[in-house]
């Protein structure tokens, strides 16, 4: 196991709970490793939304299938956080996963279910991991 992990706890894992889904519902319960974080980028709907994207983190693998290739969407996790906070956001998460933030519990836990984050800001949570596939195919 990795020396660092990343878990996020959306919701109370019960019988419903799942380990792929490509809207998110049902996937109460994900660790992910800092070191696989592609990319972080924010929106605001009328709150700030920050995308946590994390590569090698799905059930399957994208490969080649023929002349094609087969995709897997980048595992990800939305974070809600207050409008207009989505920078300070970002800058603490960043810090966070490279291990520069001070942060005392070894082990990283954003815990919507108690409203507990190792960051400021964050208000809401949901993860999704992919499991449909996207064929990547030249027009020739």
């Amino acid at each position: 196991m990795k020396t660092k992990m990343l878990i996020f706890h959306a919701s109370a894992v019960d019988s419903n709970s799942v380990t792929s889904a490509d809207d998110g519902a049902n996937l109460d319960l994900a660790a992910f490793d800092p070191a696989n974080i592609t990319s972080i980028a924010a929106e605001n709907n009328g709150s700030g939304l920050i995308y946590i994207y994390f590569a090698n983190s799905n059930r399957f693998e994208g490969g080649p299938v023929g002349s094609a290739t087969e995709l897997l969407e980048q595992a990800f996790v939305r974070l809600t956080c207050t409008s207009g906070k989505e920078i300070d956001v970002v800058k603490d998460l960043t810090a966070l996963a490279c291990g520069t933030a001070s942060y005392e519990n070894p082990v990283v836990v954003f815990d919507a279910i108690n409203s507990v984050y190792p960051i400021n800001h964050i208000t809401g949570m949901q993860i999704r991991r992919h499991n449909t596939t996207v064929t990547v195919a030249s027009d020739s």
